[in-house]
């Protein structure tokens, strides 16, 4: 019989978390599960997937690494999946101090994860993304436009859910844009301006062993909720989304991922955008799972089983499954549970 494995799976109780908690669920390896979050309603969504919920401080707090840390060692915790971007930015100069295995990168890899600039740099020569130029002022705007064309899509260089997005098509509304985003909260944010990319809005999450891919696959992006009231149209808060095949993006993403990542090792989830030819080009890569966990797992990939297979139980022999459900939709919102459904062929999303 193999040893019982005690899994910790942070921010439970969060849209990510709670699909993390959802698709481990359904597993059926030798786990019991442990769950943190920061708030008591949290912690209430969270508690009937898992054996105990303890609230730490957040992310951004002062003493989230000490809290973290004290409940590994209270639980025996082996594994270690990070839900929110907050964590990870608390985490990552301590990564490599970990004694078990997190979900997210080690330090080198996190640090593209968690800047789109930095990212930028390492992909730089390889045609893997937009065409980009770092923007500071109007003069650098303008020259954006010239070279760019018109419109770019600016944004902040850190920062997740579409931080600071915005459609620009004339310089004088990216400067207000920047100095309104400066004046609030935001005064040493570094400014990226992109090719704008008019196609499909796609991710593609893996995993990933000692340098070696374990399974991938791709979903896209159709709605966001409340996009009808953001600046950009983009919330990063996905309500309708579905499963696409990833021949065309596993050679892109991969390359990604491992200029990113030398040796990549923990879960890698890659942001692309078609550009007006359909060639999909890098957006960002998040060193956790983005986009709907829950889509992968009801569409035959279980992400959050399959990092625990691979990490854990090393007699398991761990393989993409052969048959993902390709056009397999989810449709989420605020009042009731995600639905799923399989498009009749020749049939409109």
């Amino acid at each position: 019989m193999v040893e019982q494995k005690t899994i910790l799976v942070t921010a439970c109780g969060s849209s990510i978390g709670l699909e993390v908690l959802r698709s481990l669920h359904q597993s059926q390896a030798p786990i019991r599960i442990v769950g943190s979050e920061v708030s008591w309603w949290g912690k209430q969504i969270a508690q009937p997937y898992c054996q105990t919920v303890e609230l730490i401080p957040r992310g951004d707090s002062p003493e989230y690494l000490t809290a973290l840390k004290s409940l590994i060692d209270k639980y025996n915790v082996e594994l270690v999946f990070v839900n929110t971007e907050p964590e990870l930015e608390a985490l990552v100069e301590h990564r490599d101090t970990f004694q078990v295995e997190l979900s997210c990168p080690a330090k080198f890899g996190l640090q593209a994860c968690l800047s789109k600039q930095v990212l930028h740099d390492r992909l730089a020569g390889h045609d893997l993304t937009a065409g980009t130029v770092v923007v500071n002022d109007r003069q650098d705007l303008q020259q954006a436009l010239d070279t760019l064309g018109s419109p770019v899509w600016l944004r902040c260089a850190e920062g997740p859910r579409g931080r600071g997005s915005i459609v620009v098509e004339h310089v004088d509304d990216g400067v207000f844009w920047m100095d309104y985003w400066r004046r609030r909260d935001a005064a040493d944010d570094v400014w990226l301006a992109h090719e704008y990319l008019p196609g499909r809005n796609l991710n593609w999450t893996s995993i990933w062993k000692q340098g070696e891919l374990v399974a991938a696959a791709c979903g896209e992006r159709l709605k966001y909720f409340l996009s009808q009231v953001a600046v950009s149209g983009v919330t990063g808060n996905v309500s309708h989304c579905r499963i696409v095949d990833s021949s065309a993006v596993t050679p892109i993403a991969s390359q990604a991922v491992r200029l990113a990542d030398p040796q990549p090792h923990g879960i890698y989830a890659v942001d692309l955008r078609e550009d007006s030819q359909g060639i999909a080009r890098v957006t960002e890569i998040n060193g956790r799972q983005a986009f709907r966990p829950l889509l992968y797992t009801q569409g035959g990939i279980n992400f959050s089983d399959l990092f625990v297979q691979s990490m854990l139980l090393e007699n398991t022999t761990v393989t993409e499954p052969s048959s993902v459900t390709i056009g397999l939709e989810m449709v989420r919102g605020m009042d009731f549970e995600p639905l799923f459904r399989q498009p009749a062929t020749g049939e409109q999303s």
